[in-house]
């Protein structure tokens, strides 16, 4: 057991610390989804105080100007864009042989899209009153798709961000900007009335299982990789008394 605590939180190992932390995030993460699609089973799709309360409150914040800006906002979780933003990242990716990064971000977001269309199915939430949504959907409210695929695709480019530099400033900014967008996509997503808050928070943790998933399994799959080149270059270097001898 010590033995195995120790490469469990070791840096060197592949399936080290970080994959550790990783899986227990992931952990945590799943849990919390789970009580909430559990609370929201129970009240048998019913909104909760909470999400009256910010349903009425940005509701009540409508104006056209910002409608408009919600519109645009929210078409960043959208299918319509994800369907050609997805496949040029990949390719991107792959064109500068990331090819790990590239199809596990494929993956990813392929998933994302599979867990949330689940999730729907099995919790059957209806959504808000329709009459005073500015968006019309036919699906089932939670968790929120278009929050889901914001969480993986922008998550999912913030944990390439990681893979690809150790900039500091590089890799602040990318969370930043990605959080930034992925609750600008749940607020559009309540302020539209197509859903209820819980439905965007069930949305953002669902996404972040599959964005955490991905950054660790990219991350120890390239030092896999990387230790077998380092014994392919020992193992083709030349024995010492061989050197001295030429």
């Amino acid at each position: 057991m010590r033995e195995f605590l120790r490469r469990r939180f070791s840096r060197e190992e592949v399936v080290g610390l970080s994959f550790t932390v990783s899986f227990l995030i992931c952990g945590v993460l799943a849990v919390a989804l789970g009580r909430l699609a559990h609370e929201v089973r129970e009240d048998q799709g019913r909104p909760g105080p909470l999400d009256v309360e910010v349903r009425q409150t940005l509701i009540g914040d409508r104006s056209p100007e910002l409608t408009k800006a919600m519109l645009a906002v929210t078409a960043a979780g959208d299918q319509h864009f994800l369907i050609f933003a997805t496949p040029l990242v990949s390719m991107v990716l792959w064109a500068r042989k990331r090819h790990v990064s590239s199809l596990l971000f494929l993956g990813t977001v392929l998933g994302g899209f599979g867990v949330s269309s689940l999730l729907k199915i099995a919790l059957a939430r209806a959504r808000p009153d329709q009459w005073t949504a500015i968006v019309k959907e036919s699906t089932y409210s939670f968790p929120s798709g278009h929050t889901v695929m914001a969480t993986v695709f922008f998550g999912g480019l913030a944990a390439i961000v990681f893979h690809l530099t150790k900039n500091v400033v590089a890799r602040v900014a990318a969370v930043i900007v990605a959080a930034g967008l992925v609750v600008a996509v749940a607020v559009s997503r309540v302020y539209l009335g197509a859903h209820w808050a819980t439905d965007t928070f069930a949305g953002m943790l669902t996404g972040g299982v599959w964005v955490v998933a991905f950054a660790a399994t990219t991350e120890a799959w390239e030092r896999a990789r990387a230790r077998r080149k380092l014994a392919e270059m020992r193992a083709q270097a030349p024995e010492p008394d061989r050197q001295a001898s030429q």
